[in-house]
């Protein structure tokens, strides 16, 4: 079983880690976790400072939060690899899964205010709509 955990830095992914460590307890063969993170350069406005490396800053602030989380599942006597996707959120994760990559996802859903709902949608509802795969959301 491969399972992918998709970490924002948020107040869920505590959670979501605690939940990922009781669920993976339950297999009888230990799974196969990755650590996924989606930085998004293409939903970055062009007129950033110039001579500031903003993606090699998102990337390495990805690469360390993944890395903490990843402390978490190894204390629990778990291993774990990282992916780290650049672009929309629910579109690279969803193809990731796709691409044989993963059996099932485990994310945070946060409560959208209605605005919110309308004008950007959810992740999390976008990666179910389009998923062949099992979703577990974390709230």
């Amino acid at each position: 079983m491969k399972i992918g955990v998709l970490i924002a830095d948020d107040q869920l992914s505590k959670k979501i880690m605690e939940k990922t460590i009781g669920l993976c307890r339950e297999f009888a063969v230990p799974p196969e976790i990755t650590l996924i993170h989606v930085v998004n350069m293409k939903g970055i406005a062009e007129d950033i400072e110039v001579g500031v490396d903003l993606e090699g800053d998102l990337i390495t602030d990805a690469q360390k939060m993944l890395a903490e989380k990843g402390t978490v599942l190894e204390a629990a006597g778990f291993g774990y690899k990282t992916a780290i996707l650049n672009g929309f959120p629910a579109k690279e994760v969803t193809k990731y899964a796709n691409d044989g990559k993963l059996d099932m996802i485990i994310m945070g859903h946060h409560d959208l205010s209605l605005m919110q709902k309308v004008t950007i949608g959810s992740v999390a509802k976008k990666i179910i709509e389009d998923a062949t795969f099992p979703v577990l959301l974390i709230k």
